[in-house]
């Protein structure tokens, strides 16, 4: 099967290769081909021709901001027809995918830079239920990682949560190298105790399936050092300030959602 992915930035290279190794034959587009000529050494094609692309391929991914994605699928609607459309665009819903390209089968899901390693986590959604269908997106956003079938109500948080997740948990890291280099600890030997902190961290959740509050309480002893830790945390409100971070980021992928429903009315009415 082939698939094509429309935007080569940051995304569509993730998911490239993870895919070539799955066994698809995959060819990525970006405007300026020189920038991702990396992934020939991956036996990943690369053009600049979005309508070549379009034609060859049975699915399609578009990778690219919610803008640029309505106003290309505009264009290149007429080449969808019959195919799978896999959106990567925040706030772009299936309602405003369907408009545009009525004939192509639309899925409107959130994948995040981890992709790249093959540990994404890819919620998506639907417009209509098609079983044979949902299974090749399954087994396409699967290449890369874990992906959820969730209800569209849900992406903006998603979103916000997930596919923006990777900032806020490497600005985590990079603040736990920051404290070990601050007692002392070699810049490497911090750096490398920290992203592997929060990799056994999360590898242990995730197979325990315990809450992780009490995961946390089975490292917390009376009067030791992990609690001094916490006081601070607590001190400073991290928590309050994680919440707060995807709460904005969810509020503002509605507030794009909103810009996209004005763009597809004029695209439609021009």
């Amino acid at each position: 099967m082939k698939v094509s992915i429309i935007g080569g930035g940051t995304i569509g290279t993730s998911i490239a290769i993870p895919l070539k190794n799955n066994g698809y034959d995959v060819i990525v587009t970006r405007r300026n081909t020189s920038k991702i000529e990396f992934l020939k050494e991956n036996g990943v094609e690369i053009t600049s021709d979005n309508k070549r692309a379009v034609e060859n391929s049975q699915v399609v991914i578009l990778t690219l901001k919610p803008l640029d994605t309505v106003s290309e699928l505009k264009k290149l609607a007429n080449y969808t027809q019959g195919k799978i459309i896999i959106s990567m665009a925040a706030a772009v819903s299936l309602k405003q995918l369907k408009t545009i390209a009525p004939k192509s089968y639309v899925v409107r899901a959130m994948t995040n830079i981890a992709a790249s390693v093959g540990a994404g986590f890819t919620p998506y959604c639907v417009y209509e239920e098609n079983e044979q269908k949902i299974q090749i997106v399954r087994q396409i956003l699967g290449s890369f990682g874990e992906s959820e079938k969730v209800e569209e109500k849900y992406m903006d948080a998603l979103t916000a949560l997930s596919g923006s997740g990777p900032a806020y948990i490497l600005t985590i890291i990079e603040s736990m190298m920051y404290g070990g280099l601050k007692v002392g600890l070699p810049r490497e030997l911090s750096l490398k105790a920290s992203y592997q902190t929060v990799l056994g961290s999360a590898k242990l959740l995730a197979q325990s399936r315990d809450h992780p509050s009490e995961l946390k309480e089975k490292v917390i002893t009376p009067g030791g050092v992990t609690i001094e830790g916490i006081f601070e945390l607590e001190n400073m409100r991290i928590r309050t300030a994680i919440m707060r971070a995807i709460e904005a980021s969810t509020a503002k992928s509605r507030e794009i959602s909103k810009e996209i429903e004005q763009k597809v009315h004029e695209l439609l009415n021009n």
